[in-house]
């Protein structure tokens, strides 16, 4: 099932949908994944008078009414500050962040190719050709995906070797070390390319977005990081060893993080790292 087919399928129950978020990812629901029949109104907090998601009107959040709204699909960065403002405002429906409509919603898990096309899917918002120049470091995700997917069976041998030497090269050229066999959910987003080292004894969930310039790597003693969904780790930051880091929280630029454990929704800066913000 294709990732538009899956979100389609979780959204058929509803018949009016809200989109938060008219930039740059709400551009890109509209166009690839959200069924836009269904989507009456957008809500952006920069929205000019009449403007247009498509062929939806942008509305600005002083302004949006919800009633009669089935769902509001959350398409910005700053999910969790949307979330924490329809909750100010009484909604009571589902609003969930747009990417956790890309997993089964059973909770199932999803297999190395299923994992690629949502990787791809969360990276891609041109045409191939445009996608791969300005983006080539797709080129990671798809062969490592690949050789995770060839080495288990027996009778992929033959390519698991091919796809794991072409991953090796491709790494070097984007300047990304990333072990064959690393535990990463679907959604590995690299969101520019540049200085990335991974261990491979790092556990790392659904929705990784790293920036340039970043380790996931170990203590001296060996041990790896554990890292939950939805996490962002921004430009020159490194978690190391010991980690147990949050759902949805946020690695700040340069911050090193040691040895830290830290809830949901976390935010992490400084040298050593320390938690400033948490809800």
């Amino acid at each position: 099932m294709s990732v538009r087919a899956r979100i389609c399928q979780r959204l058929s129950g509803c018949r009016r949908i809200a989109v938060w978020g008219a930039g740059g990812l709400g551009s890109t629901a509209m166009r690839y994944w959200l069924p836009r029949e269904k989507v009456v109104v957008a809500v952006d907090s920069n929205a000019a008078p009449g403007q247009l998601l498509g062929e939806i009107p942008v509305v600005s959040p002083q302004t949006a009414s919800f009633d009669g709204i089935d769902m509001v699909v959350i398409c910005t960065g700053a999910h969790l500050d949307v979330s924490k403002e329809l909750r100010n405002r009484g909604y009571e429906g589902p609003a969930p962040y747009v990417y956790a409509l890309f997993l089964p919603e059973d909770g199932g898990i999803l297999d190395e190719l299923q994992a690629l096309a949502v990787d791809i899917a969360v990276t891609k918002n041109d045409c191939w050709p445009k996608f791969l120049l300005l983006k080539p470091q797709i080129l990671v995700n798809i062969t490592f995906r690949l050789a995770n997917w060839a080495s288990g069976s027996a009778w992929r041998l033959p390519a698991y070797w091919i796809f794991y030497v072409i991953h090796h090269l491709v790494c070097l050229l984007m300047s990304i070390q990333l072990p064959v066999g690393t535990m990463i959910g679907p959604g590995l987003l690299f969101a520019h390319y540049g200085t990335i080292v991974f261990t491979q004894r790092a556990r790392i969930g659904t929705f990784f977005t790293i920036y340039h310039g970043c380790t996931v790597g170990t203590n001296d003693t060996g041990q790896g990081p554990i890292i939950g969904d939805f996490v962002y780790q921004y430009a020159g930051s490194h978690v190391l060893g010991r980690c147990r880091i949050g759902d949805r929280s946020r690695i700040g630029a340069n911050a090193v993080v040691l040895n830290v454990e830290c809830s949901s929704e976390s935010t992490l800066v400084g040298i050593p790292a320390r938690v400033i913000a948490h809800e």
